[in-house]
């Protein structure tokens, strides 16, 4: 087993003192006997000065209280140089700065953001940043002094240039064929609506009926032929599905002659100035009428606050674009990290107290004893060999001075 070097010392003290005890009896019969005292003597005298001499920083060794307990009664003064130091030395501006500029911070930015998570916590962290400024968001105030400036936004808006702009390009032709095709397909399926069958025999029976009485042969011609009204209307209906079919065919003459004026009638309302103004006008007092400012903050409230908004997906969309731009591109990189050292510098000369506040308070929150044995903790084994090197050290000095006084006594006789 190692022992620790606070043993170490011990045993060496020990094996001195046990050592001028043992060879002291055998002082005087003889050189090896002699010097064996002179050496276990000195190290036993430099093990116990040493042992005081340490023991003395943190306690008082034997009870003697007069240049003992350094520690202790030094505290402030200690206390306060450890505060010089770390912070105008150590932790000074300056030296942090030295070695914040021999660092690339954009780039282990950008190591943060993609090998340690930092692009999702960057994320999270400003979604729930906004979430908790939503859920303060007053929804009824917010829709009261929005709401006002959306109207006068729609109001602004050339609605009436939008809607002629866009009748002159449904009237191109491949856009007006389209419609008219659509229209058509609309028409031949509402000639055999139930509601649109009664409007047809209604007026079938109203035109038979003004064609009667202009004749009273044509009666007795109509009946003896079979067209009642119903007939009548179905043959109405069949006439206009077989005309209806043969202009969705897009063929002939008829078919021409349709969408030519179809194409006219778009281009008219295109170029209709009448239109534009009623349009305009028609806005102005529409928007004027408008109050969606309830409805507004009823949207808000459901769709800008909870924690599924409708702005979670895009926002995140919008920081991960950022972010891999950010990380594409070394000039961003460059500015930001001359940006992160500026910002570092002008924060350290504005509240470089705080450090040395910090580290002030930090060792005033130990206690006397805390202290000690912190202090003691961090170079106690250095100490010990203070001890264990007194021991030795005092050893082969004691056997050199035993050494030089014995041959000079022999030479001068």
């Amino acid at each position: 087993m190692v022992l620790q070097k606070k043993y170490k010392a011990a045993l060496a003290l020990s094996i001195s003192v046990v050592g001028t005890l043992a060879v002291l009896p055998m002082v005087g019969q003889g050189f090896f006997w002699d010097l064996l005292e002179a050496a276990f003597l000195a190290s036993t005298i430099g093990g116990l000065a040493d042992w005081f001499a340490v023991t003395a920083i943190f306690r008082k060794p034997l009870g003697i209280s007069y240049r003992t307990d350094i520690l202790r009664r030094n505290r402030a003064r200690i206390m306060q140089a450890l505060v010089d130091y770390a912070a105008n030395d150590l932790l000074s501006a300056a030296n942090i700065m030295a070695v914040a500029r021999r660092i690339d911070m954009a780039e282990m930015f950008v190591a943060y953001l993609e090998a340690r998570g930092g692009r999702e916590r960057i994320k999270e962290a400003a979604f729930t940043v906004l979430s908790r400024a939503a859920e303060t968001m007053d929804t009824t105030h917010v829709a009261e002094r929005v709401w006002p400036a959306i109207r006068e936004s729609f109001k602004s808006f050339p609605l009436e240039k939008f809607l002629l702009r866009f009748f002159d390009m449904l009237a191109e032709e491949k856009s007006s064929a389209r419609i008219l095709h659509v229209m058509l397909r609309a028409l031949r399926r509402t000639l055999y609506d139930s509601r649109m069958q009664e409007v047809f025999l209604e007026n079938i029976r109203e035109m038979r009926e003004e064609y009667e009485r202009q004749a009273p042969l044509r009666t007795t011609v109509i009946q003896a032929m079979g067209l009642d009204d119903e007939r009548l209307c179905e043959l109405a209906v069949n006439h206009l599905d077989a005309y209806i079919n043969s202009m969705l065919k897009g063929e002939g003459d008829g078919y021409e002659r349709l969408a030519s004026a179809f194409r006219a009638l778009l281009q008219s309302l295109g170029n209709n100035d009448s239109l534009k103004r009623a349009i305009a006008a028609w806005k102005e007092t529409s928007f004027e009428r408008i109050d969606l400012a309830e409805p507004f903050a009823l949207w808000l409230e459901r769709n800008v606050k909870g924690g599924e908004p409708f702005w979670r997906e895009p926002f995140f969309l919008l920081v991960d674009g950022k972010i891999d731009e950010f990380v594409q591109k070394k000039s961003l990189q460059r500015r930001a990290d001359v940006m992160f050292k500026n910002l570092l510098d002008a924060e350290l000369k504005d509240h470089h107290a705080f450090i040395t506040q910090m580290v002030k308070t930090r060792l005033e929150d130990f206690s006397d004893d805390e202290l000690i044995a912190f202090v003691e903790s961090r170079v106690d084994d250095d100490l010990q060999m203070i001890r264990i090197n007194g021991s030795v050290v005092g050893a082969v000095a004691g056997m050199a001075l035993f050494l030089i006084a014995y041959f000079v006594e022999k030479a001068v006789g």
